[in-house]
């Protein structure tokens, strides 16, 4: 495998994040590795979307009306059916965005952003299959709050992914250590990763899944030569996350990185190709 490319939640500098319009338009650079976040209604669907509620900057109400961040209290998923999430335009530009473009675009879920991306790069004649990374958001304290139980949220993303008949294109990642296990448990012929943002918790989370996973994918700031070596002898790649400039993207491909996770896909395949 040659240095990997991943888009975070989509073409973020193009369309707002985790929307088939994102997605797509990543497939359009020439990126053939999506990563996307994964949360639950209150009719177990399985949603895309970072945060586990609907709230602004990003996402009006069913009139039109922007929402505050303090809205997220009022519209926790969890707490909604789907049918009612999909009222929500969440197609707003992110201020950190400048360049972003103003669509209208419900939060999807995971089916469609499957079915839409698979059907858009069929029909545009691209080559290659694109692989999701799915991030399942979860939180041991946010059991039955945000989320159900480990095995039941693992199941719900896994059925998911089996009825679309991805199980050779997709990736299961998490912080929480407990969904990946659960989901290994009921697939272990899939492939997962394991995400770390504080060096401390990587060896627990590691003994806690009993296996060890194909990817350990750690926050930018923790990339080091240790780290890359560490992993590399236990035959697991390592893809950090989010690396956004030249000077970042040079430097993890030079330090032995097998690929990055970034906002500016566009950026990064201009440096390395697709």
């Amino acid at each position: 495998m040659g240095f990997e490319i991943q888009a975070h939640r989509g073409a973020r500098s193009f369309f707002p994040e985790n929307t088939c319009q994102a997605f797509c338009k990543a497939a359009d650079l020439g990126v053939r590795v999506l990563e996307l976040d994964l949360v639950v209604s209150k009719d177990h669907e399985i949603v895309v979307s970072h945060d586990p509620w609907l709230s602004g900057p990003c996402c009006s109400d069913s009139h039109g009306h922007s929402l505050s961040y303090e809205d997220r209290l009022r519209y926790v998923m969890y707490d909604m059916a789907y049918v009612d999430i999909a009222t929500f335009d969440c197609g707003l530009p992110h201020p950190s965005f400048s360049h972003q473009q103003r669509i209208t675009a419900c939060k999807p879920l995971l089916s469609t952003v499957f079915n839409t991306v698979d059907a858009y790069m069929i029909l545009e004649r691209m080559k290659g299959r694109m692989i999701y990374n799915l991030e399942i958001k979860s939180w041991p304290d946010k059991d039955g709050v945000f989320h159900p139980t480990p095995d039941r949220y693992a199941a719900l993303v896994l059925r998911c992914v089996e009825e679309a008949g991805l199980s050779n294109c997709v990736r299961i990642q998490s912080f929480d250590s407990r969904v990946v296990r659960e989901a290994w448990k009921r697939n272990p012929q899939l492939c997962y990763g394991l995400l770390i943002d504080e060096m401390k918790n990587m060896e627990l989370c590691l003994q806690a899944l009993d296996f060890l996973p194909q990817y350990v994918n750690p926050h930018v700031s923790l990339v080091n030569r240790e780290l890359t070596e560490y992993l590399h002898a236990q035959h697991i790649k390592m893809i950090p996350w989010t690396v956004n400039n030249k000077v970042g993207m040079l430097a993890m491909k030079q330090g032995g990185a097998d690929g990055i996770i970034t906002d500016y896909p566009e950026i990064a395949l201009e440096l390395f190709g697709s």
